[in-house]
């Protein structure tokens, strides 16, 4: 499949931006998205967490297609289990260890989240600590 198939089966509404494709979906249908993206022999770049507020946090998910970046985004309520995709695309294994470290987003569908970027006994989290706050 070229971009175009691509974008055309996964659906909604892509804006195509400076910096490659964008699309906004909800949560719980980024592994359908994944799917889509390994039929059509796209490349996983990485996935990038971003705070909203206290009680949210946004994903965006990075993949890229015959030399196009194109991005998928999807906010999630606070404590709710996110999708994995590392089961979809390997490589997506330490993108979802890092943000569990950084951000404590748990991922429905793994059998476990080693620490990557944080010791073993240090609690997920690190980046929404508050200045000073121990581990």
């Amino acid at each position: 499949m070229n971009a175009e198939e691509i974008r055309h089966e996964i659906g909604g509404s892509w804006t195509q931006r400076a910096d490659g494709w964008w699309l906004t979906v909800e949560g719980a249908s980024i592994q359908e998205v994944a799917r889509i993206m390994r039929r059509g022999e796209a490349r996983f770049v990485t996935m990038v967490a971003l705070p909203e507020g206290d009680n949210a946090m946004r994903l965006s998910w990075h993949w890229e297609i015959s030399g196009a970046l194109h991005s998928v985004t999807a906010s999630f309520e606070k404590d709710v289990l996110i999708p994995t995709i590392a089961d979809i695309y390997r490589g997506a294994d330490w993108a979802e260890r890092e943000t569990r470290d950084y951000y404590a987003v748990a991922f429905k569908g793994r059998s476990d989240t080693p620490a990557l970027m944080i010791r073993n006994d240090d609690k997920p989290g690190v980046l929404l600590r508050k200045s000073g706050e121990k581990l």
